[in-house]
């Protein structure tokens, strides 16, 4: 009896072992850990100055257009009126070089004028039609400037930093505002190779915070074609050599809640 039960004990470990290693295995659901990626933006006038004023204090939501900062702008109204004057000179000196040019030719024709001076009113109304193109373009130059001592959000966002105040004087490309973009927010992860297989580009997720119990949805937008090492930002010691790849969640119902940095979890939607 004792072996019939030590036999029939053998042949059932031996059956659960061999369905063990025959039988399909579940996959254990693929978690991810990731931190929210947002585009920010440094905004800066494309001319110097004296910056005259601030319009924004950070946390601020700003739209495409709003006027965010305004330099001193007497030098660049004097420059502009200036290349206008020059330009009303070059105006009345192309209408004479017309004048003068028609009359010699009549000249020409009856041969009462020499060919050289001929030659020379042709030349000088080109040289005046030149002058008065340049002049046209003086103005554009100008009013190009004097349009940049005003600086316009480029896109809908929030303001992060402010990091000047009126009164300073900056040179060309000097940040004025860091400007956090809302049109595109996205989560940054990393997986491991053995992984790569359980996802592909528009793979659906479900984004997760510590601090909310709402569900984001998302889905997988950029896999990195090279392996790096784990970033010393998430790195743990026993991932501390483990090669993986990075990943970009595009977060398809952001909303404002979604901060720069700001940790979560990733799930492979069911």
């Amino acid at each position: 009896m004792k072996k019939l039960m030590f036999l029939l004990a053998i042949i059932l470990i031996g059956g659960a072992i061999y369905y063990g290693y025959t039988s399909p295995q579940k996959l254990q659901p693929l978690i991810l850990y990731g931190n929210i990626d947002i585009r920010q933006v440094n905004t800066a006038f494309r001319v110097g100055g004296r910056l005259q004023k601030m319009n924004f204090e950070e946390g601020a939501i700003v739209h495409k257009g709003d006027v965010l900062a305004t330099l001193d702008n007497d030098t660049y109204i004097n420059a502009q009126n200036q290349a206008m004057a020059k330009l009303a000179q070059a105006s009345a000196a192309l209408k004479n070089a017309k004048l003068l040019n028609k009359r010699k030719q009549a000249l020409c024709k009856t041969q009462n004028a020499s060919q050289q001076d001929c030659d020379n009113a042709q030349a000088n109304e080109e040289i005046a039609a030149a002058d008065m193109e340049y002049a046209k373009s003086s103005v554009d130059v100008a009013q190009t400037a004097l349009d940049d001592t005003i600086l316009k959000a480029p896109a809908d966002g929030v303001v992060l930093i402010r990091i000047l105040e009126p009164g300073t004087m900056i040179s060309v490309g000097v940040p004025v505002y860091t400007i956090s973009l809302s049109n595109k927010m996205w989560a940054r992860a990393y997986i491991k190779e053995t992984e790569l297989g359980r996802i592909k580009l528009g793979t659906p997720v479900e984004i997760y915070t510590d601090s909310s119990n709402k569900i984001y949805n998302g889905h997988i937008g950029f896999i990195s074609s090279t392996a790096e090492f784990t970033p010393k930002s998430i790195e743990t010691a026993s991932l501390r050599t483990d090669l993986v790849y990075r990943l970009r969640i595009v977060i398809d119902d952001a909303d404002d809640f979604l901060k720069q940095g700001m940790p979560v979890t990733i799930k492979l939607a069911e």
